[in-house]
Order: structure tokens, then C-alpha cells, then sequence
């Protein structure tokens, strides 16, 4: 017999084991004795079930690693925003699934990567971050966390304690040691970077996790884990390894991940995966190492979603059984979202690209491990059960949007009510000239240049270019207005450059009041080489004027114009207007913004809501306005790209790009924002074929030419088995008419796909099939067809031809001589209560129409099966030995063999057959059956499949004939084994006495100490306590303040062999030639604090040591 203990975390034979407590206590000068104990216990909510399928399908050896990228946004707003919503956070909601899912899910360890808050200088967002992270602590979930850019005070900086203070105040090196217990390897700028080894699936791995920008020295320290534990596989994170690039798909490189490549992955072989946040968006790629393997580097980042990330996180389940890190993406966030707070993107499981995929690593090839036991693949597919725990109750019906490029200049939602639109593609590249013209398509209010000479701020001809590479894969627009050398000038007039409307253009005059609402949105790229310090408070487009002269209440930007958006000094996109009934101004943000990156911006005033809300990539930031609307301005004043405005004059100028803009008189949706593409699909309004085609066409039919509506401008084509037979253009009035190259002709079915496209884009074709009759009928061939005795048959064909053929059936009983089949006249044959007599006999169909002649299927065949097995013989295969039932036993065991393992099987017994009832196998194909009903004397048993007289398994045995009275004798041998376990466990990692007056006595428990002494050889063991003084400040209680009293634990009775010890620092001891069997014993101690009556005021603490020596 074989015991199965539950998967633990192995133990290392030790000649010691070491446990450490924290010891505090409050001392008083003159107050009331109080007593604070932290022993919480965690709480959990019940973790959902997942369904059979995912809990035991694809059965496989893995585990998986939870990633929280960038939680800057949870932690800033969840006082302020969530919390007064929710009652929690999307961090919260994070952590706390992962910590009801432990088990669910065989979560060993969880990773955070980084911009843990937004502003690292609030105290409030630490307190918010550690409160989140504080959930996988209580919950047993030991993690990895590091600095990102926003946790660190000068983000420029190489990695230091001081430049991280406020970080490793809250998650230094004492905060993971408590958190992350035994697996936490080391760390390094006391907490700023660290290692950790946990264990998983028999294996141990390694979390490696770098701080932001972490120094050179750094590396030498990750060197030397790294060096301390060879052949362990490695997962490395640190917050900016990867970059994404404009098509939100594709990977980049950034120079720190550049450095670590060069400095430490490349040359370590057993790092297989690096994971990085920071950049906006989700991409993978795999580099080879010098040792000729793979290197993963996945990018997962998702502030910029809903919600300031959306509670988004990627999982990464580490498959050994196939050889594969299967990763997915999934939000406990959503469903716990208010239903009006939802929108059409907002789902618990993405499944874009980079969202869903797997990543091919052969971990026995490359760490020499062994392929996992059966035993060991008992988890089932964990990322199934993960996705399927996250939709639990979801009835929404959000999708991650899928954005297509432009296929040319028109393929973008055209609104009504636009009253500019200007756009650079149809510009020449170069330099922009001041007569230069940027069309407005909208309308007739262009944009100019003014001329170099009469404008107030330092300008050249260069700074100001259009950009026909440099531009938005998103917009239809290939085109971008681009402003260089911008910057500050101390004590000067700022480097600008700009365009502007004339005075008195029509979109001047344009009056968004807050009725009618409006919609700003535009195209807007930060320069890479944007500095706070040169280039802060640059605006991007500007509405002229001056607030103080226009009436707007805004006594902090009264020269400021009358609306802008910009960029502000910590890289936030900043709206301003102001509403013309209060006429007082109201300003939106959104959240960080990368230089170099392109981003669709736009600005919605909703009079129905009465919000005015920014999108950033069509999601809405998480500081917007309510109950104001309108925009307030002077008739006249020009629209200006490219800068401010104070007092009338421009200052801080865009360093960067502009793209297409475009300003609506009404507020649009996010399906009709610029990188919307036109509905060219079929099935849509603006696409149809009106040819009727449903119909089928004479035998003689030649069909030329097909007609339909589409959208003016684009092309549709025909397409038949690959090849374009026709094409057109959709005329004015939106029709489209095609002749085709070569005409459809022929019998039988014809499939085309009518196709249309806008420049390289092309929609959802309409699949339709122009159908021509033939002379003569046509049939498919029916299937044969194996049925029980008893059952019913069924034979089918489908008949074809014009006129519609009739259908007759035929049967043959040698395939030779036909007959017809009364009443059998539709294109299925029924045979109903099949016999044995019916076996082998043929159907086939006859068809006939009016063209003439007859068409033949060809014959089927009926196999009727007695589902009865017939008795075997000793010549018959599948015969295995069976032992009769033990003395007064009533079952035998068949052995059916691992090809039938976990099968539904029946029994047969004989000598008259028997009928002995289903039974299932167990996992090595064994059968037990059960024979009760059967005489004494010699039997014959056999499995078959339910409903199928096949033998899978049979043989003989014998019943005997009992006696009374039987006697014989058995030599018995057994084997006694060891576990080996050699352990110490404490159940508290801190004690707190609590307040305590000087002279009196605090009394505490230690909690349970458990043993574990199941070695090979058992010689004995003490278990011994040793404290150091209780220190305050440089004071230091005498050694004898604090007493220690050994004491049985609640409940335990000590075995024999085992005993509590008398005092001088021994807890217990553990006679020689005794185990305290693999559950252990447990023992307490009592605690007694008395700090001398001179003591001064403070907290005190020790450090008491629980050391288990073997004799």
C-alpha cells in the first residue's frame, strides 16, 4: 500500500532548523494596561468552481504565475473615485482573486511590475498600494514588487535607496522578508531589487525582479544568485525591458532592456522569460541567447484602458507536461463593475492579439528534467479553469476592439455637423511656407503659417514641416504637421512655431454651446527628445482669445485662451474651456503620456449627460467634468495648431506632431471617432448585392453581369475560386454595376464572393451562389450504416437536377437483384426494429426527373449486431488470467489493460449468459465484478463495450464449494519506511505584548511549534529558545525581563518519549528511536514581559530564536 501526501513544498534534510519572531511591545509611562495582538487570520471568499471539462480535461503537470502590470491609477484614485463606488479598488479586486484562487489555480507566487502609484510623493497611494498587496501576504501568496518610474523621486536616475525613499519605506527589504518568508533569496539597495526561489510541479523557480533603471552594480549582485543557483529556471521582470510600437502589435527595443540583454540575460541560460510594463499596450518577442535558446520577452501594460487599467492582468501558466507557457489575459475587475459604468469593450477574458497565445520551451531539453509522472499531471488546463473562474456571472457582452488600418484617405467615419476638419496628407513634405495652405475638407476655414518675420517668438523656416512617414497608423490621413527646436527660453520669448486660421474663418464663428454639445479630436505625438523642463504646458491646438476679457472665471489662466488642449508638466494630456452659462472653466486630464507615441485624443461634450469627457484611444480618462458643457469663446478669434496663447500672443509651443483634427457641433460616439473605419462589410448599410441570385438559373444560363449599392467611391469585385471576374467603382447615386470578364456558365453550383474594398482595405464579402440547373438529375451517394438489433437506420442522399428529380429506394439482398421499396419516395430511407435477417442487405436510391433517364446511387450496406457476446473459446484473443473471489469474497478483478482505463464496460458471465451489469475501470484498466449471483462451480466472464458483442477482455474461474470450517496459515511480511522529514514550523512570525505599564507583566502566547522528526535514523532532538534583550533607542531591559515558559499546546497530549522542557532556554526534546510521525508534535510557550520600573518610555523589541537540534 502507497500513501499520497498532499503536494508540499520539499524539505531539505537539515542538522538544524531555525525559526524567527518579531517581538514588540508599547512601554508606558503612566496609562492603563491595553493589549494589541496581530495574529489575523486570512480571509478568503470561496473560490468558484469551475466546470468538469476544465478541471479535468488535458490533464498536464503546471502552474501558474499571476502579473499585475502598472497599478499606478488603482492606487491614486481609489480614494477618491472607487472606493466611494465600489467600497474597493481594481488592485484589490486583483490580488484578492488571485488569493481565492490559490488552489483553483496552483498559484505558487504572484509578480507586480512596477509604477506601483502614480505620485510617488502621496501618502495616501502608498497607503492604498500596501493595502492591496497586504491581501496576497494574509492570503499566503508570497510576491515579487518592484520601483517603476512614478515610485522613484527623480525617474532620470540609476537606481539608489534615496532616489526610491518612499518606495522601500512601504516595500523594502523588511517588508518582502515578512511577505515572501523562506522563498526570498536576497535583495539588494534594501529591497529595491530582490530574488526569490519557490517551488512548483517538483521544481524549483526563480523570480528575479529589477528595480527601475537599476544600476550596473545591480547586475553583479543578480550575477551572484544567479551563479548560487545553477540550472534553475529564471523569470526576469523589471518595469522597462521592451517597448511597443505605433501599431500597437509589434515589439520594439528600449535601451535598458538592451543593457540587460548585453549585461545578464544572454549569457544566463536558465532565464527563459523576462516581463515588463511601462509601455502602453501588450506585445511579445523571442531572442536567442548565446547558448542557442530561447529568450521570451513579454510587454503587458494596460493603464490606458478603463478604469486606469481595467483590472487587467496576464496570467502565464508554466506547462511541463506540453512543453509550453501558455499566457492569457483576464479581468476580475469588469464584472465587478456598476452595469452603467460598462462599456462595449469591457469583457473578464481578452483574447487580442498578444492577449492569447502559448510560447514552445522544451523544459526537459534545456534543465534535464524527467517528463512529468501521471501522478504529476493532475491539474488539469488551468488556463481554461482561470477564464472560466472570471466569467463566472458574466452576462455582458463586451469585446477588446480590433482596429484595421485605413485602406485609403476616405476610410474614416464621416459625421454630419463638422465644422472643421483639417488634415496633412495632401500637403507636400517640407517645410511649411506661409503660403502654404492646410485645407480644412470640411469646411472654408484653412490654416496658415504666419510668416517667419512678423511672428513675436523666436521662429525659422525649418521648425515647422510636414511629415508624410511620421504619422498615425490609425488615421486615414497619411499625414502630420510637425514642430521642432521648441523649447523654453529663460528669461526670453519661448522657440515656437504654429498655424493658425485667418481672423473671422467660418469654424471662428463656430458657437458649442452646452445644448448642442461638441467633439474635439485630433492625432498628437510627443517628441522623443520632450523634457519637462524645456517643453511643459505646451498646447497642442488652442481657441483664441483672452479669458479675462471674454468673461471666463478663471483667475489662474486669465490671459489663457479660450480652450486648449495640451500637455502638462507630468506628461497628462490637459483639456480647458469653459461653460458659457456659469461661464466658469473646467479642465480634464488624463494619465501619463510616452514621448514618441502617437495617440488619438479627443474631447466629447455630452448634452445628455452633461459631462465632458476625454478619450485617450477611444477609453476615457479618469479625471473628467460633470454638469458643465458648452464651449465659451469670441467670435473671430482663430483656431491655432501648434501653441498656446496669452493674451492674445503665442507662447508654449507643441514639441512634437499633429495630426488630422477634426471639431463636430455635437458630441460623437467612440464607433465614429477618426480611426473608426467606413462599414464596407456585408450585412451593412452600406453594402448589398441587389441581383437576384436565389433562383436556380436554367441549364442554358449564362449570367454576365451583377448589380448592388455600396458606399460612393469605393470597389467591389467578383471573385470565383480565387480569380476576379469582374470589377467596378460605386458610382455617385451608390449603386455598382459589374460585367464580367467571363460570364458564369455551367451546371451545378457557382460561389462568388463580392468583395469591397477602400484603397488596400478590403470589407466582409457577400458570399452567394448562382445555381444552374442541370439536364439530367444528380445524387450523392447514402453511407452504410451499422445498427444494435432492434434499432433504427437511417440511409440519406441529396438529389439534384431541375425540374426538382423524385426519389425511390431500392434493396438487395446480394447486390445482384433489386427491388423496390414501397413508399420509399424522399431522399432519406428509414428501416425501422432492424433483425439479424437484415444484416448485410444493400439500399441504394434511384433518382428521375423530366429531363429523362435515371441516376443510381451507389449501394449501401446494413450491418445489424447482436449486442449480445457470444461465449469464447481458448482460441478467442483478449483472454486474461482471473483468481476466483477470495474466501467469501463476491467479486474478481478483469483485466481490461490501460487501453480501456476510466471505460464504461458490461459483464457477461456464463455458463447460460448472464447479464452481470455496467462497471467502470479504474486508472490501470482494471475491472472488479461482481459475481454474488452466481452459483458455485466454474464460470466464464467477459467485458465488452455497452451495446457492442466486441470482447475486450475475458476469462475463467472457479467458485468454490465452502466448507464450514477452514484453516490454513500465512507467513506475513510487511516493510516499515520513513518519511525522512526533519522540520520546524511556528505559527507566528510576531508577538506584540501591547501596552504595559514599567514594573507590571505582559503575558503573551507563542503560539503552536510544530516538530516533524521522521527521519531514517531518529536520534533524538531538542527544541531550544534564546531572546535578545528588549531594546528602546540605545536602552536595553535585562535579559531576565522577559521569561519563557514551555507549555503543552491547547488540546495535546504528548506521546510517550516526547517532553516539555524545565526551563534554561529548552522548549521540548524528543527521545532517540522515536518519531513524532509525519503530522508532528505540537508544543507552546508562555511569554512574560516585565520591563524594570526605571524603564524609559518607547517601544521595545526583541528577536527570539527557535532553533530544533538533533542529538
Amino acid at each position: 500500500m502507497s500513501l499520497h501526501p498532499p503536494r508540499a513544498r520539499r524539505a531539505r534534510p537539515l542538522a538544524a532548523a531555525a525559526a524567527v519572531l518579531t517581538l514588540s511591545a508599547l512601554v508606558l509611562g503612566n496609562a492603563s494596561a491595553a493589549l494589541a495582538a496581530d495574529g489575523s487570520t486570512p480571509v478568503t471568499a470561496a473560490s468558484a468552481s469551475a466546470s468538469p471539462d476544465a478541471s479535468t480535461a488535458a490533464d498536464r503537470s503546471s502552474f501558474l504565475l499571476p502579473v499585475l502590470p502598472d497599478t499606478q491609477f488603482y492606487s491614486r484614485y481609489s480614494a477618491s473615485q472607487f472606493y466611494p463606488q465600489y467600497g474597493t479598488n481594481p488592485f484589490e479586486a486583483q490580488t484578492q482573486w488571485v488569493v481565492d484562487h490559490k488552489n483553483d489555480l496552483n498559484i505558487p507566487f504572484a509578480v507586480q511590475l512596477g509604477d506601483v502609484v502614480d505620485q510617488q510623493w502621496v501618502g495616501d497611494q502608498w497607503t492604498a498600494a500596501s493595502k492591496a498587496m497586504r491581501i496576497l501576504e494574509d492570503g499566503g501568496v508570497p510576491y515579487s514588487i518592484i520601483p517603476g518610474n512614478h515610485d522613484v523621486a527623480d525617474q532620470g536616475a540609476r537606481s539608489s535607496e534615496a532616489n526610491a525613499a518612499n518606495y522601500l519605506s512601504v516595500f523594502g527589504a523588511t517588508t518582502l522578508k515578512r511577505q515572501a518568508g523562506g522563498t526570498l533569496l536576497g535583495t539588494f539597495q534594501n529591497g529595491y531589487s530582490s530574488a526569490y526561489d519557490f517551488q512548483a510541479e517538483g521544481h524549483d523557480w526563480i523570480v528575479l525582479s529589477l528595480g527601475w533603471n537599476a544600476s550596473d552594480d545591480t547586475f553583479a549582485w543578480a550575477q551572484g544568485i544567479l551563479d548560487a543557483h545553477p540550472g534553475v529556471p529564471v523569470v526576469l521582470n523589471s518595469h522597462a525591458i521592451i517597448g511597443i510600437d505605433q501599431d500597437q502589435i509589434s515589439p520594439t527595443s528600449w535601451w535598458y532592456g538592451d543593457l540587460l540583454w548585453d549585461k545578464l540575460i544572454r549569457k544566463n541560460d536558465q532565464i527563459i522569460l523576462t516581463l515588463n510594463g511601462h509601455f502602453h499596450g501588450a506585445t511579445q518577442r523571442t531572442l536567442t541567447n548565446d547558448f542557442g535558446h530561447p529568450v521570451f520577452e513579454v510587454l503587458t501594460d494596460y493603464q490606458m484602458a478603463a478604469d486606469g487599467g481595467n483590472g487587467i492582468m496576464t496570467l502565464f501558466e508554466f506547462d511541463l507536461s506540453n512543453n509550453s507557457i501558455d499566457v492569457d489575459t483576464v479581468s476580475p475587475w469588469v464584472p465587478k463593475k456598476h452595469a452603467d459604468a460598462l462599456t462595449s469593450t469591457d469583457t473578464p477574458v481578452l483574447d487580442g492579439k498578444w492577449q492569447d497565445f502559448s510560447l514552445p520551451i522544451d523544459f526537459g531539453a534545456r534543465f534535464g528534467w524527467k517528463a512529468p509522472t501521471a501522478a504529476q499531471a493532475d491539474n488539469g488546463d488551468l488556463s481554461a479553469r482561470a477564464k472560466q473562474i472570471v466569467s463566472a456571472g458574466w452576462t455582458g457582452h463586451g469585446k477588446e476592439q480590433q482596429l484595421a488600418v485605413a485602406g485609403d484617405d476616405t476610410d474614416y467615419v464621416h459625421v454630419d455637423g463638422t465644422l472643421a476638419h483639417w488634415r496633412f496628407g495632401g500637403v507636400a513634405e517640407g517645410d511649411v511656407a506661409d503660403t502654404t495652405e492646410i485645407p480644412d475638407i470640411a469646411g472654408s476655414s484653412p490654416m496658415y503659417r504666419n510668416p517667419v518675420d512678423d511672428t513675436d517668438a523666436p521662429d525659422t523656416s525649418d521648425d515647422v514641416s510636414i511629415s508624410h512617414s511620421n504619422v498615425p497608423v490609425y488615421s486615414a490621413d497619411k499625414g502630420a504637421v510637425c514642430f521642432s527646436d521648441v523649447h523654453r527660453n529663460a528669461g526670453a520669448r519661448d522657440n515656437l512655431g504654429y498655424l493658425t486660421t485667418e481672423y473671422g474663418a467660418p469654424a471662428t464663428m463656430a458657437h458649442l454651446d452646452a445644448s448642442t454639445g461638441y467633439t474635439l479630436e485630433t492625432f498628437l505625438q510627443m517628441d522623443s527628445n520632450w523634457t519637462e523642463a524645456a517643453n511643459r504646458w505646451g498646447a497642442a491646438i488652442t481657441r483664441g482669445g483672452a479669458r479675462q476679457w471674454m468673461g471666463i472665471n478663471d483667475s489662474s489662466d486669465a490671459g489663457a485662451g479660450a480652450a486648449w488642449l495640451g500637455i502638462s508638466n507630468l506628461r497628462e494630456y490637459q483639456f480647458s474651456a469653459a461653460d458659457p452659462r456659469s461661464k466658469n472653466s473646467y479642465t480634464l486630464w488624463s494619465g501619463e503620456i510616452m514621448p514618441g507615441s502617437w495617440h488619438h485624443v479627443a474631447i466629447v461634450n455630452d448634452p445628455a449627460n452633461g459631462t465632458v469627457i476625454m478619450y485617450v484611444d477611444g477609453v476615457p480618462v479618469l479625471r473628467n467634468a460633470s454638469q458643465v458643457g458648452g464651449m465659451m469663446a469670441a467670435d473671430f478669434m482663430p483656431w491655432i495648431i501648434g501653441a498656446s496663447a496669452w493674451n492674445e500672443e503665442p507662447e508654449h509651443g507643441w514639441y512634437g506632431c499633429v495630426g488630422e483634427t477634426r471639431v463636430v457641433d455635437h458630441a460623437l460616439t467612440t464607433d465614429q471617432f477618426l480611426y473608426q473605419r467606413q462599414n464596407i462589410d456585408a450585412g451593412g448599410p452600406q453594402f448589398a448585392l441587389t441581383t437576384d441570385v436565389s433562383a436556380a438559373q436554367p441549364a442554358d444560363a449564362s449570367l454576365s453581369s451583377f448589380d448592388g449599392t455600396g458606399l460612393t467611391g469605393a470597389d467591389v469585385r467578383v471573385v470565383e475560386q480565387g480569380r476576379t471576374i469582374g470589377r467596378t467603382a460605386v458610382s455617385s447615386d451608390g449603386t455598382w454595376h459589374i460585367a464580367l470578364d467571363t460570364p458564369v456558365t455551367g451546371a451545378g453550383a457557382h460561389p462568388l464572393s463580392f468583395v469591397q474594398s477602400l484603397g488596400s482595405r478590403d470589407g466582409k464579402a457577400i458570399e452567394a451562389t448562382v445555381t444552374i440547373s442541370a439536364s439530367l438529375p444528380t445524387l450523392t451517394d447514402p453511407s452504410d450504416q451499422r445498427v444494435l438489433v432492434g434499432a433504427t437506420a437511417t440511409f440519406s442522399v441529396i438529389a439534384g437536377g431541375s425540374p426538382a428529380p423524385t426519389v425511390a429506394w431500392q434493396s438487395s439482398a446480394d447486390g445482384a437483384s433489386w427491388a423496390d421499396i414501397p413508399d420509399a419516395t424522399s431522399s432519406t430511407l428509414t428501416v425501422t426494429d432492424a433483425t439479424t435477417a437484415m444484416n448485410g442487405r444493400k439500399y441504394r436510391a434511384v433518382a428521375s426527373n423530366a429531363q429523362g433517364g435515371k441516376t443510381l446511387s451507389a449501394p449501401a450496406t446494413l450491418t445489424v449486431v447482436d449486442p449480445n457476446p457470444q461465449l469464447p473459446s481458448t482460441s478467442d484473443a483478449a483472454q486474461v488470467e482471473i483468481a476466483g473471489p477470495a474466501d467469501g469474497g463476491t467479486t474478481v478483478t478483469v483485466h481490461a489493460g490501460a487501453a480501456h482505463k476510466g471505460q464504461i464496460l458490461r459483464a457477461w458471465a456464463w455458463s447460460s449468459l448472464t447479464d452481470l451489469g455496467q462497471l467502470t475501470t479504474d486508472a490501470a484498466g482494471d475491472a472488479v465484478v461482481d459475481v454474488s449471483g452466481l452459483e458455485p462451480g466454474h464460470h466464464t466472464v467477459a467485458l465488452t463495450q455497452p451495446n457492442d458483442p466486441t470482447i475486450v477482455a475475458w476469462g475463467t474461474f472457479e467458485i468454490p464449494v465452502h466448507p464450514v470450517s477452514l484453516r490454513d496459515s500465512a507467513e506475513l511480511h510487511t516493510k516499515v519506511t520513513a518519511s525522512d522529514l526533519w522540520s520546524l514550523d511556528a505559527q507566528k512570525t510576531a508577538v506584540d505584548f501591547g501596552a504595559v505599564e514599567r514594573g507590571t507583566r505582559a503575558t503573551a502566547n507563542l503560539g503552536r511549534l510544530t516538530v516533524v522528526d521522521d527521519r531514517a535514523a531518529l536520534t533524538g532532538w531538542t527544541l531550544t529558545a534564546t531572546a535578545t534583550p528588549f531594546t528602546s533607542g540605545t536602552y536595553s531591559a535585562p535579559t531576565d525581563a522577559l521569561g519563557i515558559r514551555p507549555m503543552s499546546f491547547a488540546g495535546e497530549v504528548l506521546p510517550s518519549g516526547l517532553s516539555l522542557g524545565a526551563g534554561d532556554g529548552v522548549i521540548a526534546s524528543g527521545a532517540a528511536g522515536v518519531s513524532t510521525g509525519i503530522g508532528g508534535a505540537r508544543f507552546d510557550a508562555g511569554l512574560d514581559f516585565t520591563p524594570p520600573k526605571d524603564a524609559p518610555v518607547g517601544v521595545y523589541r526583541s528577536t527570539l530564536t527557535l532553533t530544533l537540534i538533533a542529538k
